[in-house]
């Protein structure tokens, strides 16, 4: 039987205060979310041992650590996905609900950080309003536990070997974490990049390293608190983490385990205090999130500090009623059929999730305010089917208007989704077609790499493709050009990077965006093409959803801001961009230019609302409705006129 260590109660107590601090406050303790990391190299820990004394003791079975397992994750997880069904029916508008139902199935099959690895994207939803998120977790120990058990018995024969083969193990998983840069969520959210972390706990629970000198226990232990405290005070969200970072709270952790519970600094963190929040840790982090996702949900900005504070609050009443009143009776219970029980009312909850899902958030739930929600969701087939033209990668391209022949074509980024749905109105009576080939985070610049937040560019070879199709295309006689340019080319913007294959170091970003897209304008000139040069619309800076009460609940009264910004801002960041396209128009005949601002800009301000029409759906990108009344006021000039 493995020994209980009241020290590492008070290092999962130090671990959930860190995550709770950065999920209510970020700005206090930016690292906070490492105390995640310091959960998996105990759980890696705890588990490992428990299998391991098992298997010495010849009395280790399977079905008996799953039944654990169950009894100890699903009753504490259980009651948090029917809380956050009931509540989401109340407070959810209907995209919302209908992915809270997607998540909670996703959770119901402890595959939730798939899932959320799988959506990580360029429309992406704000991490902070997906209530399960933080289940992503669970998601990749559970699945490392269906592995390890099964890996630990085949090894059983190796025993005097296995501390070598877990290294190894966990060199793997590391460096495919350090090494491989393809895709930065898979990182984060997959369990075989996360794996070492298990393993480095794994492998305390192996001999010779179960024990460190006890006259070194307390130097150790204090090593690793201030490695933690680094950690927590010196990684931020914008680090590239896990990766190289991901050492400093793992190795922290691990120092605090490896040295034992007989030292003073260990007999700190066993104090009853420290013990008592280690206890409840589990539930706690399994009900602070929903509640502070709810209360941002519910309200027009970021909630106030005492919203926030008392989300904690009632969390952590939650937590120790889950803990004594479920998770304590259920963990423990001898029922022969309490396992099978509980996953039943699991995968049913998580059926009941995907039929919110199917049914589109049962947007009847909410009729009141639908309508002027709308605006804020591309959808218009249904609301668990986006149509935003953003799954456009295969050609020939999917985004077609009303079947027609294309006569009409729009390339780029993210941005000629809202010039696809702004041309498909204004050529809606007309013998044109319009289709739309892009990707998001991909301008149409030919032969250029991408780099959006450090991951490997895609954007060489699919803007090629995307070119050349339209190259090849007789039937096409007009080619719009988007992107949202300022992005790309203002050299204090760090998310993008442009490069020239082959090339070393980071070259003057407008230059280098200016002669790409000449290029790309030359090629489809050569071809007897039209080349419309889109001007990109204003960046609002906030959330649109702050100009209109769309909410079911609220927790605060409403207050609508004016919903513009100074129309001499917006001259000011995309002057140099916009002499980039007229140049470039300037120098080519044949080419025009739509300057999408006349529409929704007037002398002083350039507006996120008109006439009661939401015109976008989030800080950058247009609405359907704003798509739609900018196709209406489609203007075309030539580049000598004023």
């Amino acid at each position: 039987m493995q020994h209980y260590r009241p020290d590492i109660d008070g290092l999962r107590a130090l671990s959930i205060v860190a995550v709770v601090i950065y999920h209510a406050f970020p700005t206090l303790l930016p690292g906070g979310f490492v105390g995640v990391d310091i959960f998996f190299v105990i759980s890696g820990y705890l588990i490992t041992g428990i299998i391991l004394q098992g298997l010495q003791a010849q009395r280790f079975s399977l079905i008996g650590f799953y039944r654990r397992r169950i009894q100890r994750i699903i009753p504490a997880v259980l009651l948090v996905l029917v809380f956050c069904l009931v509540t989401g029916w109340w407070i959810l508008l209907p995209y919302e609900y209908a992915m809270l139902g997607k998540q909670t199935g996703a959770a119901a099959v402890f595959a939730p950080n798939i899932l959320f690895w799988s959506e990580a994207g360029y429309f992406d939803t704000d991490s902070r309003l997906k209530p399960l998120l933080h289940l992503w977790s669970l998601g990749v120990e559970e699945q490392f536990y269906l592995a390890w058990p099964l890996l630990l018995l085949l090894l059983t024969r190796a025993k005097d070997h296995l501390a070598y083969l877990v290294v190894a193990l966990l060199l793997a998983s590391f460096a495919a974490s350090v090494l491989v840069t393809a895709d930065p969520a898979a990182h984060f959210f997959l369990p075989h990049f996360r794996a070492w972390e298990l393993l480095t706990g794994a492998l305390l629970a192996c001999r010779p390293f179960s024990t460190a000198p006890r006259k070194a226990g307390a130097t150790l232990v204090a090593s690793g608190l201030a490695m933690l405290a680094a950690a927590a005070w010196q990684i931020s969200s914008r680090s590239e983490f896990p990766g190289w970072w991901a050492l400093l709270p793992t190795a922290g952790a691990a120092l605090a385990i490896y040295a034992g519970p007989d030292n003073s600094v260990s007999r700190i963190l066993g104090s009853r205090v420290l013990v008592f929040i280690g206890k409840i840790s589990f539930p706690l982090y399994l009900w602070h999130w929903p509640l502070l996702t709810f209360a941002r949900l519910m309200e027009p900005a970021e909630p106030q500090p005492l919203i926030r504070f008392t989300a904690v609050a009632v969390s952590a009443v939650l937590a120790w009623l889950s803990f004594r009143l479920v998770e304590t009776p259920l963990r423990y219970h001898p029922g022969r059929t309490v396992p099978a029980l509980l996953i039943t009312a699991l995968l049913l909850t998580g059926a009941a999730g995907m039929l919110v899902m199917v049914r589109d958030g049962f947007p009847s739930r909410t009729s009141q305010v639908n309508a002027a929600a709308s605006a804020l969701y591309w959808n218009e087939l249904g609301l668990h089917q986006r149509d935003d033209c953003s799954a456009a990668f295969a050609l020939p391209p999917r985004c077609l208007s009303n079947g027609k022949q294309p006569s009409v074509a729009v390339l780029g980024d993210s941005h000629s989704t809202n010039v696809f749905f702004a041309l498909v109105s204004a050529f809606k009576d007309t013998h044109h077609g319009v289709v739309r080939l892009g990707r998001g985070g991909c301008p149409p610049l030919y032969g250029i790499e991408i780099r959006d937040s450090g991951r490997n560019s895609t954007c060489l070879t699919d803007t090629a493709a995307h070119l050349d199709w339209v190259l090849g295309q007789a039937s096409i006689e007009t080619v719009f050009l988007s992107s949202m340019g300022p992005m790309y080319i203002n050299p204090d913007n760090p998310r993008f990077t442009l490069r020239k294959p082959g090339s070393n170091g980071q070259a003057n970003k407008a230059a280098l965006f200016a002669s790409a897209l000449e290029e790309t304008v030359s090629r489809l000139l050569t071809a007897g093409k039209t080349v419309v040069l889109v001007i990109d619309w204003p960046g609002l800076g906030f959330q649109p959803s702050t100009c209109i009460d769309t909410r079911p609940v609220r927790l605060t009264p409403f207050e609508p801001r004016q919903c513009r910004l100074p129309r001499k801002r917006y001259d000011r960041i995309n002057g140099e961009y916009r002499q980039i396209l007229y140049g470039i128009a300037t120098r080519h005949e044949g080419v025009k230019l739509w300057d999408t601002a006349g529409a929704l800009c007037d002398a002083r301000h350039c507006h996120a609302l008109l006439d009661g029409v939401l015109l976008y759906r989030d800080p950058g990108h247009l609405s359907l409705p704003g798509s739609r009344y900018l196709g209406e006021r489609m203007v075309l000039i030539e580049p000598d006129e004023p």
